[in-house]
């Protein structure tokens, strides 16, 4: 078990290190063609502050290992550190070295990046039918002043959770004249499967 242990965590820490060295350098070349599909339009970004807590810990792992592999095998203890070791090195990589990767590909800063550039921050959005995740998100994150759709609503933006009822229901009932679709990025309109309409007409 123990060996297991260190083959299975040290081969975790190495490939998390190889995708990353290819991040950076695109060296080797599959992994990175795989980032790039995977996540489109990631800029990888080098920092000290992420490097070395990461190299910290790999070294401490290694250190553990050349222990382990060494004459002290009749602590009673070594089974217990192993695999909590090996499974906090791995936990650190990630929020180390892959954190930039993950916050782009699974978090709502696409979203957020597209509504700050399309309203420039003017004014108060509403939103209708978005998950809770892209409220909090847009709420808390983006610092946006949100509102509840209404048809007497006072913001100059709509963002509609698209293929729900309320989308259905509001693209029927919905007046070219006062509502104008603004174009997203087609992979954050793909992802978050939102529209933002800009109010065109003063509301009464």
């Amino acid at each position: 078990i123990d060996w297991f242990t260190l083959l299975f965590f040290s081969g975790c820490a190495f490939v998390i290190w190889v995708v990353w060295i290819a991040m950076q350098t695109g060296v080797p070349a599959k992994p990175a063609a795989n980032v790039a599909r995977l996540a489109p339009g990631f800029e990888p970004d080098f920092a000290w502050a992420l490097l070395l807590p990461a190299l910290l810990a790999s070294l401490l792992w290694a250190w553990l290992v050349a222990w382990r592999v060494g004459r002290h095998r009749s602590a009673i203890w070594k089974s217990m550190v192993l695999p909590a070791g090996g499974a906090t090195l791995c936990w650190l990589l990630l929020m180390t070295l892959w954190l930039p990767l993950l916050d782009h590909a699974r978090s709502h800063r696409q979203l957020l990046d597209q509504v700050k550039q399309l309203t420039q921050r003017d004014g108060c959005i509403e939103v209708q039918a978005l998950a809770r995740g892209q409220i909090a998100a847009l709420r808390h994150v983006g610092q946006f002043d949100l509102e509840t759709h209404s048809a007497t609503g006072r913001c100059r933006w709509l963002l509609l959770g698209v293929g729900t009822p309320a989308d259905r229901e509001f693209a029927f009932a919905r007046d070219p004249r006062q509502w104008e679709p603004l174009p997203m990025n087609a992979r954050v309109e793909s992802r978050e499967a939102v529209r933002l309409l800009r109010r065109v007409t003063a509301t009464p």
